[in-house]
């Protein structure tokens, strides 16, 4: 389905690229949105996101997967946003923009960059993985995660950091953590 819209895009057919905007915009919007401070530069990159694919569409190759082709282009639009900026960036930012720079990885490495997240997410103690679910796929406050899980904020925090730096230490980097949050929110959206 997906070679089919590339195709159907490269020709330029409108119909195409309304169906795609409505396929991937909210997803494209929840990859952006971990990046970006405000709602309306999360708006703001998610359009540069789709601006591009069809500012581009004629060079777009049919063997290389839709999602494939809007990450590499988020990657790209949110590394533009930070550069834009015009603001001291902490450490995390800067190391977010090395990772966002540096060179894509192949296509066909993300789903094995997905499989591994997933693997060794679920390496993890179950509540614990509950947690850093709630909060990095969810959105959801350490406040509100601990009223859920009937213990002090402190105490979630402490978990979503151990699990940070497991992944860490098995060379797992932010946004291909981001990634995976994006992964999921649309397989739960196909389940439900």
């Amino acid at each position: 389905m997906s070679s089919n819209l590339i195709l159907r895009l490269r020709a330029g057919d409108d119909s195409c690229f309304k169906e795609i905007y409505e396929l991937y915009h909210f997803k494209v919007f929840c990859f952006v949105k971990k990046y970006t401070a405000q709602l309306a530069d999360s708006e703001d990159v998610t359009q540069n996101v789709f601006i591009h694919l069809w500012k581009y569409r004629t060079k777009l190759d049919p063997n290389v997967t839709l999602e494939a082709i809007l990450f590499k282009s988020s990657k790209q639009e949110i590394s533009k946003w930070y550069k834009k900026q015009n603001r001291i960036f902490s450490v995390e930012d800067d190391q977010l923009i090395k990772e966002l720079d540096s060179a894509a990885e192949p296509d066909e490495d993300i789903s094995s960059q997905l499989e591994k997240i997933e693997y060794l997410l679920n390496k993890i103690p179950e509540k614990r993985r509950k947690i850093f679910s709630l909060h990095k796929f969810e959105d959801r406050s350490y406040k509100e995660i601990a009223v859920e899980m009937n213990m002090s904020p402190s105490a979630v925090a402490n978990q979503i950091s151990k699990t940070l730096q497991f992944l860490k230490k098995n060379s797992v980097k932010n946004h291909e953590l981001y990634w995976f949050a994006l992964f999921f929110i649309s397989q739960t959206e196909f389940i439900s």
